[in-house]
């Protein structure tokens, strides 16, 4: 008895020490290749599972697709226009700056296209909570930034007088989310928003993809070697929102970031906002369908 109670310990240890991932983890719809990493797996405590739900309305903002699209009649494509209206959507220097563009560059034109996307959605879809501007002097006092409302898309001449370029659907969905606020990470949904991400939806994958812990990592290593990993496929999910490892390449393509960045919240969440915008399979990533 003492000898199948000590196995049972260990099976107990060795199971503690991987975070188990769901199957709606963000995997690669686009692109393949599996890279390893010498990453140490983290632990974590599971909370209990949601039993009351609630469908919920939630904004998300078109995809690069739509983008592109008008790019190509504001500036004919070209995202590093220095224009007064810069970058490939033809963003004011004021406006750009009034929701919050210069968190990311001092003009449309030094911004990446998915910074560019991420400021033209919150200037039609989202809106932004303002950094250091205040509506009056005791709104400065009590610290309340000003929100600045979305204004939708007839801001660009190109959307507004070309029918073929409106949106064609509304930018409101709505999904099932648990009632209970221990199922939710409130502590990174300021990541979340920065970066354009739905962050209520966001902040409910991040509790179910990693119990809010962003070391987390469904896979074993011994030596320097992949072991073990919850994935049948042999890939494996790393992170806060657990990235799959079939996505390495594009984040060394596009941002220069190593599968080990991907243990950092900001990281995690900007090549989140990449695979929302920029991937055919959009939110069913994560295994969302709306």
């Amino acid at each position: 008895m003492r000898n199948i109670r000590n196995i049972l310990l260990s099976l107990m240890v060795a199971i503690a020490g991987v975070i188990p991932a769901t199957t709606s983890s963000a995997s690669a719809t686009d692109v393949g290749g599996v890279s390893e990493s010498s990453s140490e797996p983290r632990s974590t405590t599971l909370p209990s599972t949601p039993t009351k739900w609630k469908k919920v309305p939630f904004k998300m903002g078109p995809s690069i697709k739509y983008w592109k699209k008008v790019a190509q009649c504001e500036t004919g494509g070209d995202w590093q226009d220095k224009g007064n209206w810069g970058g490939g959507l033809g963003i004011a220097e004021s406006t750009w700056k009034g929701y919050g563009g210069q968190e990311f560059a001092p003009h449309p034109s030094q911004a990446t296209v998915l910074e560019q996307i991420i400021v033209a959605n919150r200037i039609s879809t989202f809106g932004y909570q303002t950094k250091n501007e205040y509506r009056t002097l005791d709104d400065r006092i009590n610290r309340r930034p000003f929100f600045r409302d979305p204004v939708g898309f007839t801001g660009w001449g190109c959307i507004k007088n070309n029918k073929y370029l409106r949106p064609t659907r509304d930018t409101t969905y709505h999904i099932k989310l648990p009632v209970g606020k221990q199922f939710y990470c409130p502590e990174f949904e300021p990541i979340f928003k920065k970066y354009g991400l739905p962050w209520k939806v966001f902040s409910y994958i991040a509790w179910r993809e990693s119990r809010c812990q962003p070391g987390a990592v469904n896979a074993t290593w011994e030596n320097g070697q992949l072991v073990w990993t919850l994935n049948k496929n042999g890939t494996y999910d790393s992170g806060l929102l657990q990235i799959n490892s079939s996505w390495f390449k594009v984040l060394k393509d596009n941002f220069g970031y190593e599968p080990n960045d991907l243990f950092r919240p900001e990281v995690n969440a900007l090549f989140a906002s990449w695979i929302l915008h920029f991937s055919s399979g959009r939110l069913r990533n994560w295994n969302f369908k709306i």
